[in-house]
């Protein structure tokens, strides 16, 4: 049995939640699935939840979690399987071995970590695992799905985009050129790429689906497993979440959204308790669902009015009506307080002083202390933990001796471990929430200077801490990667953002830009989300002013940053689906503060990586000038040693300089990752982008041939030296490295339309139905498949066919010039001319400086032996895609009645 709970003092609002919970637990289809009781801190949450827990122990069992003191909860995932793990085992005739049925969520939940082990050290193929794959797999699984959010953003580190040197009108949209790199394809399309191609999951169509989405498929087995534990154990399950206002927004979103909305636990025996300090239903997605759905109960809890204080003062002894009013003054009826006051007189401690009755509570619990004891109070409610040697550390520096300041037989540490307010939680001390407010801001109104002082103490120490842990001179990937460093560097920066005003703040961006970068998050969000969770009761006035406004400024766009930082706000989407969320403009908004500061800050991996996130959201003139000094940044931090980051910052330079046309300079950088690395096949592959569109080909080929010697089922590779072989007009040799990348790749439609093109320069038409025919039965709308099978029937004389090819292409892109030019190349060749002019002028209106329609009507003007009007056109479409039109017209029957002018071999020879 549980303890029954001492004074317990029956509230209405306290009644009322009590009373409609356990109907709720007899009567489950008929009453809400959650119930929250909420309030300020030290309302006595915590005293109802036990009060529901002794009440209902016999029927229910608890599995109980507190946010910011429950280790290992951080993301839904991980709150699951604690819960899970909290609840009853099987015993006896129920041992799993002998259950009927496999627990839903332990089988899948393990099979899903399995899965996740082998597509992080098991390779698709060879014999080791590549940074694409690795990045891959740590961008969806503790990027990606701990977000929530359904994005169309990719992830920095991406590597160039489409190279199109353009063989052909028909591809002109996309180029031969596959995008560079996996990498630059949104992390879903990565991760589904790797699921279809790694041993572990490509032949199992429901285990690709659970890592493409395993949250809701996760969530889903969770309440499956709780119904099967009620219907087994004939008794309800209720899961209890405390502290709810310190709970990661991630799992906000889940509770409603997966956990809430998408099971059927409401008509079963299992409830939800949640206890927070503000209200669910303060939230528009929250407030929406209790709207369509009626699943949520909730009951503020205040204060003890004057009677429930009397009554709860006679039980522990205080008879005088004099003192029960002046506690009542002194406390505000608060049950915090008030317990402490009984704990107090239990104690036989003195506490009948309260002759000022509008004293500060701060004061009332401090009484008796002496001042050292006090200043160690204050000292330790700076602090988010505290340990044995960080009070030595910190008494040492306020002169107070550590082993007899406080007593001469117990130290300062075991004297403040022994105080009623003092709890261990994960392995570290800490003052309890409502007593660390609370000594916090008597500290800081009482002596703001001291207050900072102390703060900046703190961070002297963390700081110290860290750079034993890692020497400050090593390489940033050593230190990010250990995890003692990174939690002293935690701690570290909330106490600069204390004491450091502006510094704190450029100390704090610096290290997210840096962490970002690296992909560790907790360096910057521990620290990040503990300023806002204290904000809520603090209100920010125990921060400077300046980094008070700066973190209010950045809220938004820091907790979306880990998607958005990296990305072109012009290129990236955002896709909420169902759930509700910030604009894009507002995430932008909530970013530009931190780039405001990028030049202020330190040289080094923070400032480079600002620099480039930084040139994502600015002019081209000055995109340059901001790569240039990324540039420089490099430099001073490449170490040949640490071979892999190293080159990574010149390649994803070079990648920024490549989006911006910057050819050479993109070269350059590619050059130095590769001095750095020379056995990454990436570089070489974004090496051979950028040859190939300096139109240096034989260049490239060399690059893509260096690449495909070091991983030789580089699908993106092999594609890509077709293109550069088609440029060079070697045609057999394209056709051979295309169908090497479509037996990679045999569902990236790029490589079709890749060969499709080819074999069109080969005059091999029947080949190119066959191909199309192949890609449309798997993709019937793609309007590049139709309009080159369109061109192979024309040149076959099937007009008809080919036409209706084109007219079903325009039907998917009507606004496609492109399709316009070829439907009037058709047109002309079935002797339509009228209305072949009419297409070719449609392709000019929607944009005139594309050469598809000049190059149309040249072939409109040939085919009716108008040479003058023929060579004009085919010159103004040279003029604006010189290597394209050229060959193309070499090749292009259209042009046979021609074929012997000079004025048309002068303009073949450029």
């Amino acid at each position: 049995m549980t303890t029954p709970i001492p004074y317990y003092i029956s509230r209405k609002q306290a009644h009322d939640f009590l009373a409609k919970f356990a109907k709720a637990l007899e009567f489950p289809e008929s009453n809400p699935l959650l119930s929250q009781v909420y309030g300020f801190g030290g309302v006595g949450k915590t005293t109802v939840l036990k009060q529901v827990k002794q009440t209902h122990e016999l029927q229910a069992d608890f599995a109980e979690v507190s946010f910011g003191l429950t280790p290992g909860i951080e993301t839904p995932l991980k709150l699951m399987e604690k819960l899970y793990e909290l609840l009853p085992k099987p015993t006896g005739l129920w041992r799993r071995d002998l259950l009927p049925k496999p627990d839903p969520f332990t089988s899948l939940y393990e099979q899903y970590q399995e899965t996740v082990y082998k597509l992080k050290t098991e390779p698709v193929q060879g014999k080791s695992v590549d940074t694409q794959q690795q990045n891959t797999v740590k961008d969806w699984f503790e990027l990606g799905t701990a977000t929530l959010l359904a994005t169309g953003a990719g992830y920095f580190g991406d590597h160039g985009t489409a190279l199109s040197l353009g063989l052909d009108a028909t591809v002109k949209a996309g180029g031969m050129l596959s995008d560079a790199s996996q990498a630059l394809k949104p992390t879903k399309e990565r991760i589904q790429e790797l699921l279809q191609q790694h041993p572990a999951t490509k032949n199992d169509k429901e285990l690709q689906e659970l890592m493409l989405e395993p949250i809701p498929k996760l969530t889903h087995a969770f309440a499956q497993g709780l119904i099967q534990k009620t219907q087994r154990h004939k008794r309800s399950i209720v899961l209890v979440l405390d502290t709810y206002e310190k709970a990661p927004s991630d799992i906000d979103t889940w509770l409603w959204q997966y956990l809430l909305e998408d099971t059927p636990l409401k008509s079963y025996s299992v409830r939800i308790l949640v206890a927070g300090r503000r209200s669910l239903l303060e939230k528009e997605s929250w407030r929406k669902l209790q709207q369509d759905r009626d699943l949520i109960y909730e009951q503020r809890l205040d204060e003890f009015n004057k009677e429930q204080t009397k009554e709860y003062l006679q039980h522990i002894g205080f008879t005088k009506s004099g003192d029960i009013q002046k506690i009542y003054k002194a406390t505000q009826g608060l049950p915090y307080h008030l317990n402490w006051i009984r704990r107090e007189k239990e104690a036989g401690r003195d506490i009948d002083d309260f002759s000022r009755g509008n004293q500060a509570i701060t004061d009332l619990l401090l009484q008796g202390l002496n001042a050292n004891q006090k200043q160690i109070v204050q000292l330790a409610a700076c602090c988010r933990w505290f340990d044995r040697s960080l009070i030595q550390y910190l008494m040492q520096k306020q002169g107070i001796d550590f082993e007899t300041g406080i007593h001469v037989t117990i130290d300062c540490f075991y004297w403040l471990t022994k105080c009623d307010f003092v709890e261990f939680v994960q392995g570290h001390y800490r003052l309890d929430d409502v007593a660390r407010n609370i000594f916090r801001l008597s500290f800081c109104n009482e002596d703001r200077t001291r207050f900072r002082e102390t703060h900046e103490l703190l961070a002297t120490y963390f700081e110290q801490q860290a750079n034993q842990e890692v020497a400050p001179d090593s390489p940033d990937p050593d230190k990010y990667d250990n995890y003692d460093w990174r939690q002293y560097t935690a701690e570290f920066l909330y106490h600069a953002l204390f004491a450091r005003r502006d510094e704190g703040q450029r100390q704090f961006l610096s290290h997210f830009f840096a962490s970002r970068y690296l992909k560790q998050l907790e360096v910057v969000m521990i620290p990040f989300a503990a300023v806002v969770a204290e904000a809520a009761v603090e209100n920010y006035r125990l921060l400077p002013d300046s980094t008070n406004k700066f973190l209010k400024s950045i809220k938004l766009g820091f907790f979306f940053s880990w998607m958005m930082l990296a990305e072109n706000p012009a290129k990236y989407k955002i896709n909420y689906e169902n759930l509700i969320g910030p604009s894009k403009e507002e995430i932008e908004a909530g970013l530009r503060p931190c780039f405001s500061q990028v030049d202020f800050l330190e040289d080094g991996l923070g400032k480079h990586a600002g620099l480039l996130y930084k040139s994502l959201r600015s002019q081209p003139n000055q995109q340059v000038d901001l790569l240039q000094r990324a540039a420089e940044q490099a430099e001073k931090i490449a170490i040949d040693s640490y071979s892999e980051f190293s080159s990574s910052l010149f390649l994803n330079l070079g990648d920024q300089q490549d989006n911006l046309d910057r050819y050479e300079e993109a070269l350059v950088s590619y050059n130095k990752a590769l001095i750095i690395q020379d056995d990454n096949p990436i570089i070489y592959f974004c090496q051979g982008n950028v040859l190939g569109k300096l139109g240096r080909y034989e260049e490239a080929l060399n690059s893509y041939d260096k690449a495909l010697q070091i991983k030789d089922d580089y699908g993106e590779a092999w594609n890509n030296r077709g293109s550069v072989l088609a440029e060079l007009e070697h045609y057999q040799k394209a056709l051979a490295s295309f169908y090497k990348a479509l037996a990679i790749k045999d569902d990236d439609l790029n490589i079709s339309t890749n060969i499709t093109v080819t074999l069109m320069f080969l005059h091999s038409y029947k080949e190119v139905i066959t191909m199309c025919d192949q890609v449309l039965k798997i993709k019937p709308d793609v309007p590049e498949i139709l309009s080159n099978k369109g061109l192979s029937l024309s040149f076959l004389g099937c007009y008809d066919e080919a036409l209706a090819n084109l007219n079903e292409a325009l039907k998917i892109q009507p606004e496609y010039p492109l399709l316009w030019a070829n439907l009037g190349i058709v047109l002309a060749r079935a002797g339509r001319y009228q209305d072949s002019l009419a297409s070719c002028e449609k392709a000019l209106e929607l944009q005139a400086n594309d050469e598809s329609g000049y190059y149309s009507k040249a072939s409109y003007f040939a085919l009716q032996n108008d040479v003058d009007l023929a060579i004009e056109n085919l010159q103004q479409a040279i003029n604006l895609n010189p290597r394209r039109c050229r060959r193309e017209a070499k090749l292009n029957p259209d042009f046979d009645s021609i074929l012997h002018d000079a004025r048309f071999q002068a303009l073949l020879q450029g």
